[in-house]
C-alpha cells in the first residue's frame, strides 16, 4: 500500500461506532448510526455501497463495497462484523475490526486496480443469538446460489487489545488438534491468524505483513481443518470453511486476553490503537499481495 494506516482514523471510527451504545438488534438508534457511518465513509472513499438484506429488520443487513480488478482471478473478500452483543459498546468486539476494514478500504481506493477484485464485507448478525454469523451465512449462501467466483475471505475479529505483561495471554484447550504449541504463560503481544489449512497463502501473506512492520508484529498462524468447530471457527470465516472456500480470522483472541470481552467495559480507552494500526497495516499488506497473486 502506498499509504499508512492512520491511528487517528481508527480512533475516530471506533469512537463513532460506540457513541450510541451497543450495536444490537434491540437498539435501532445505535444500529442506524453504525450503518450510516460505514456507508458514509465508503461513499466518501469513492465506493458504491450495496446493501445486502437477509431479513426484514433494520439490523438484518450486510454492507458491501468492492474495488474491481483488472483480471479474471477469483474475488478476495475482506470482512468484519459491525454488530455487538447487548450491554456492550463493543469497542474491541468489533468496532476495532470495522475500523481496520474501513482503513483498508480507504487505502485500496487510492491504489491502482489490482488484477483481483477485492470486496469489503461488513456483516450483521455475527453476535445473533441463538444462531451466530447470520449475515455471513446469508452472504455465502447467495454466493453459492449465484455460482460466484469468490476464493475466500480474511475476517478482522477483534484487533485492538494488547497486554505486554508476562502471563497476560491464555489459550483454549487444543482438543487434540495438531498445530502450534499453545500452552504455558505468554504475553498478549501478538495477533493470531486462524485459517483452514487450504488458506496457507493467506496465512503466509499476513505473517509477511507483520514481519515488515517496524517494530515487527508477531503473527501466530494457526492452521486448522475446515471441519473444526471449536474456538477457531467462532466468527464470519466459518461459513466460508463450510462452503469449501478459504477463510482466515485475524484476532487478538478475545476472552483469552481481553477481560472486557462482551462486557460494558469494552470501551475505546481500553484499546491499544498502535497495535490495531500494526494489525491493520499487516492485513492491508496481505490484501495487496493476494490481490496481485495470479489465479492458480
Amino acid at each position: 500500500m502506498t499509504d499508512v494506516i492512520s491511528v487517528a482514523a481508527l480512533r475516530a471510527h471506533i469512537g463513532r461506532l460506540t457513541a450510541y451504545g451497543p450495536r444490537h438488534r434491540g437498539d435501532g438508534r445505535a444500529v442506524s448510526a453504525a450503518l450510516d457511518h460505514i456507508t458514509g465513509c465508503l461513499a466518501g472513499y469513492g465506493y458504491e455501497v450495496v446493501r445486502e438484506p437477509y431479513g426484514d429488520a433494520l439490523h438484518e443487513v450486510n454492507l458491501l463495497a468492492e474495488r474491481a480488478g483488472t483480471g479474471t482471478a477469483p474475488v478476495l473478500e475482506v470482512g468484519a462484523h459491525w454488530d455487538s452483543v447487548a450491554g456492550s459498546p463493543g469497542a474491541d468486539d468489533n468496532a476495532s475490526g470495522v475500523a481496520g476494514l474501513l482503513e483498508i478500504a480507504r487505502l485500496c481506493a487510492a491504489e491502482p486496480p489490482a488484477p483481483r477484485t477485492v470486496r469489503f464485507c461488513f456483516f450483521g448478525g455475527e453476535e445473533h443469538d441463538p444462531e451466530p454469523c447470520n449475515g455471513s451465512r446469508a452472504h455465502v449462501a447467495r454466493l453459492d446460489a449465484a455460482g460466484a467466483d469468490v476464493e475466500g475471505i480474511i475476517v478482522l475479529e477483534m484487533i485492538g487489545y494488547r497486554d505486554l505483561r508476562p502471563g497476560s495471554q491464555t489459550f483454549p484447550d487444543a482438543d487434540g488438534q495438531a498445530g502450534p504449541e499453545l500452552t504455558g504463560p505468554h504475553r498478549a503481544d501478538f495477533i493470531a491468524a486462524v485459517g483452514n489449512v487450504e488458506a496457507a497463502a493467506y496465512l503466509a501473506a499476513i505473517g509477511d505483513g507483520g514481519a515488515a512492520q517496524v517494530p515487527p508484529l508477531p503473527v501466530l498462524a494457526v492452521p486448522l481443518p475446515s471441519e473444526h468447530d471449536a474456538h477457531g471457527s467462532r466468527s464470519d470465516h466459518q461459513p466460508y470453511w463450510a462452503g469449501g472456500r478459504l477463510g482466515v480470522m485475524v484476532t487478538d483472541t478475545a476472552e483469552f486476553r481481553n477481560p472486557h470481552y462482551h462486557r460494558p467495559t469494552d470501551t475505546l480507552d481500553t484499546l491499544d490503537l498502535d497495535f490495531a494500526a500494526q494489525v491493520t497495516q499487516s492485513v492491508a499488506s496481505a490484501v495487496r499481495t493476494l490481490a496481485h497473486r495470479p489465479a492458480e
